[in-house]
């Protein structure tokens, strides 16, 4: 049976939940991501921000001055404000079958990985369409062969 372990983006890219958006926007696009696994001083997953959240505060992608509240602007607000949590994570050891289960079930498209409390990867629809893929490449090699 398949495990996350084997399937899974690692490492993480997160950030603490002290991070403030203009940075976790532009880590993000540095990688190339679409979600962000929030971290507490510790290490341990606290919440999780999807550019999805990141957009819906802000004005634009280029600038982050949208007011937010009286006092504050949105390049002021750190991600802990934004996040999603409770945030669903599974372990490295987790079947495969399990994690595809849990995004269809709540209508999400990565989850964090942990191990240990510790955030070590995250899983994402992306890996399990790389994961059918292969397993479709290699039967019609089978069937080639056979």
């Amino acid at each position: 049976m398949e495990r996350v372990r084997t399937w899974m983006s690692s490492p993480a890219i997160s950030a603490l939940h002290t991070t403030m958006l203009p940075d976790a926007r532009q880590l993000m696009q540095a990688h190339h991501i679409r979600r962000l696994p929030v971290v507490d001083t510790d290490g341990r997953l606290v919440g999780i921000v999807t550019e999805g959240d990141v957009n819906r505060v802000s004005d634009s992608q280029a600038t982050d001055v949208r007011e937010y509240n009286l006092y504050h602007r949105v390049r002021d607000l750190p991600i802990r404000e934004i996040m999603s949590r409770p945030v669903f994570s599974v372990e490295v050891d987790t079947p495969i079958l399990v994690v595809a289960q849990l995004m269809l079930e709540h209508r999400i498209g990565g989850i964090p990985v942990t191990e240990n409390g510790r955030v070590v990867g995250i899983i994402t629809e992306s890996d399990l369409f790389r994961l059918i893929v292969k397993r479709q490449l290699d039967q019609a090699w089978q069937s080639v062969q056979g």
